[in-house]
């Protein structure tokens, strides 16, 4: 049960209404304080939905991630809300088929593969890690907390001194085909092996087994946020916004000032600092990607997730890093039965494309070649949809960072001033969903110590 509010209970302005804002706003007023979520556009951030024709119907699809891992993060936010599940979350049967050099390769690899064996040593070198990720993913990274303490041991004796995805594999002398099927992960931190983190690599290893998808859709995320929101009194306030934004707790809205006595942002580093009126800093971006959502005249024998390499990494990870159009990308193919979802990764460069763009065509003509996609007629969502959410350039994970600060070692701090704190993925870069629930967890505790007590 939520505490009830009181006519002087703190007020809390949260900008940006993403999965990790809407987390947050939940948090705060089950607690009893007086929460008010402002974006500018529909609730959800990354995570959307779109209007798709599908079988001479029109229906919503959802958009953004397409995977639900680690669901102990998100049930430990309803144990805390006192709410049950409802996701019904489908278990997938595997996190995906890798194409890589000319060969498709299932993770998990299966028994009798001649991979079986290379994949299995990694398992038993991964897997004791997994008992510590939930602690990772909701404890505040501090060496004073034991049980951060202990988590970050485990992770230490998995990554040890081999920081990058590309060194933490070649250590392990995997072999080729594995090394470039997990190496590709390092793409969830938004940049290639060379930079990305060994985490990205290891990844795999430890959610292979546990992939879900909601069944109604992604969105059920964002629905089910917004339902105990307002359940708990949260004004939410989409298609509203945010022109500026102190350290004193003022917000200026179009027309409108309003004062709380804390700020949260939810939104990429980037777009806080331009309504705080600073510049943004500079660096390596990570990538943007060409979104394609369609529906097919012809039935589909595709896998549920089919992830293709691109033909030469080097080239591919050095075209991105320029901000140059790759030969040939690595794409994301999700078949949900009744429509597929394609993601191509492309550089940062904020441009409008459409699927009639001759790069997008290029790439989904190579899918057809490879995998046997379908020509596909639908949706297109960009480089310059991505830069409307906030990220320079439409970079998905704002701008890159050392692989060393990935994970637990979070590279943005939660708080930035007496009045402002900060949650989502630009605190979390790459670490989907759990991350971002787990870093409302985080953020919420932290600042029960900062907010006066309403009861």
């Amino acid at each position: 049960m939520s505490a009830p509010r009181r006519a002087s209970a703190p007020s809390v302005g949260i900008v940006g209404g993403g999965v990790g804002g809407l987390a947050l706003a939940c948090l705060l007023a089950h607690d009893g304080h007086d929460v008010v979520v402002y974006d500018a556009g529909p609730l959800g951030g990354k995570l959307g939905e779109i209007e798709l024709h599908v079988h001479d119907a029109t229906r919503r699809v959802s958009t953004g991630p397409s995977l639900f891992t680690f669901p102990e993060v998100w049930r430990r936010l309803l144990r805390h809300l006192g709410e049950a599940d409802p996701l019904q979350l489908d278990r997938l049967p595997e996190l995906g088929v890798h194409v890589v050099r000319g060969e498709r390769l299932p993770i998990p690899v299966p028994e009798g593969h001649p991979l079986f064996e290379a994949w299995r040593r990694l398992e038993r070198e991964v897997l004791p890690l997994a008992p510590h990720v939930e602690t990772l993913l909701t404890t505040p990274p501090r060496f004073t907390n034991a049980a951060f303490l202990q988590a970050s041991a485990a992770l230490g004796r998995v990554v040890g001194s081999h920081f990058t995805a590309e060194r933490w594999l070649r250590a392990r002398r995997v072999p080729p085909l594995l090394h470039d099927a997990l190496a590709l992960h390092a793409l969830n931190a938004g940049v290639g092996p060379r930079r990305g983190s060994a985490l990205y690599a290891l990844l795999p290893v430890l959610i292979a087994r546990d992939v879900f998808r909601p069944r109604n859709g992604m969105y059920a995320l964002v629905r089910a946020l917004q339902q105990f929101a307002r359940a708990r009194g949260v004004r939410l306030r989409p298609f509203t916004p945010v022109r500026s934004l102190n350290l004193d707790g003022e917000v200026r809205l179009d027309g409108e000032r309003v004062r709380h006595d804390r700020i949260v942002s939810a939104l990429d580093p980037a777009r806080l600092a331009e309504l705080r009126g600073s510049r943004p800093r500079s660096g390596v971006l990570t990538v943007s990607g060409v979104a394609v959502y369609a529906s097919s005249s012809v039935p589909t024998t595709l896998p549920t997730t089919t992830i293709v390499a691109p033909s030469n990494a080097r080239a591919f990870e050095d075209a991105v890093s320029a901000r140059a159009f790759p030969r040939d990308t690595m794409s994301l193919v999700h078949d949900h039965g009744d429509h597929l979802a394609v993601l191509l990764t492309v550089p940062p460069n904020g441009r409008l494309l459409d699927i009639e763009h001759p790069w997008v065509r290029g790439q989904l003509a190579r899918l057809r070649d490879v995998i046997g996609l379908p020509h596909l007629t639908g949706a297109v969502l960009s480089p310059a949809h991505f830069a409307s959410l906030g990220p320079l350039g439409g970079a998905i994970y704002g701008h890159a960072h050392a692989a060393w600060r990935s994970g637990p070692f979070h590279p943005e701090p939660y708080r930035i001033g007496e009045r402002l704190w900060q949650v989502g993925t630009g605190v979390h870069p790459g670490g989907g969903l759990p991350a971002v629930l787990g870093g409302a967890m985080i953020v919420h505790e932290q600042m029960r110590g900062s907010l006066a007590s309403p009861h």
